[in-house]
């Protein structure tokens, strides 16, 4: 894909190009294994249609939170239950006055932000759309299928 229409760049088809997400997804990974094993307190700001939490949050609570982005810090308890599994961060926090326990489950590319002390020490300008790894699972197992050895293996699925 010709990320130039003639002579003017274009910004939007190259921030949904999936090398561009591939390779800030990895800065992302990077970055956050890279502060964890520090135990350093940092922020990520996420795309909120993206967070999940378990047990889900209460309404009350849940409705207090911007609708496009979210902001966590981890510190303290959270940052000491982060877990980095896949594609995904996962942490403990409490939420509310009652401090309403969840983990919460964000896709890396889901982040927007990471910060120190509210400095941003990286900016995730890619596009994320969770059906890109699904996709390329999808595309993958194709062209496994093609091949009609392989055809077999998922017979009994």
């Amino acid at each position: 894909m010709s990320l130039y229409k003639g002579s003017k760049f274009m910004l939007e088809e190259f921030l949904k190009d999936s090398e561009f997400a591939s390779m800030m997804h990895r800065n992302v990974y990077d970055l956050l294994n890279f502060l964890i094993k520090k135990g350093a307190t940092f922020d990520i700001l996420v795309n909120t249609k993206f967070v999940s939490f378990n047990p889900e949050l209460p309404d009350e609570i849940k409705s207090s939170f911007n609708p496009s982005v979210i902001l966590f810090s981890l510190a303290g308890y959270s940052l000491s239950s982060v877990e980095i599994i896949k594609d995904e961060i996962k942490f403990e926090a409490g939420f509310g006055p009652d401090n309403f326990a969840s983990v919460v489950n964000i896709p890396i590319g889901a982040i927007i932000r990471i910060s120190i002390d509210e400095n941003p020490i990286l900016i995730n300008f890619a596009t994320y759309s969770p059906s890109d790894s699904k996709t390329k699972q999808e595309r993958s197992k194709q062209i496994f299928l093609n091949n009609p050895k392989n055809r077999d293996i998922f017979k009994g699925q």
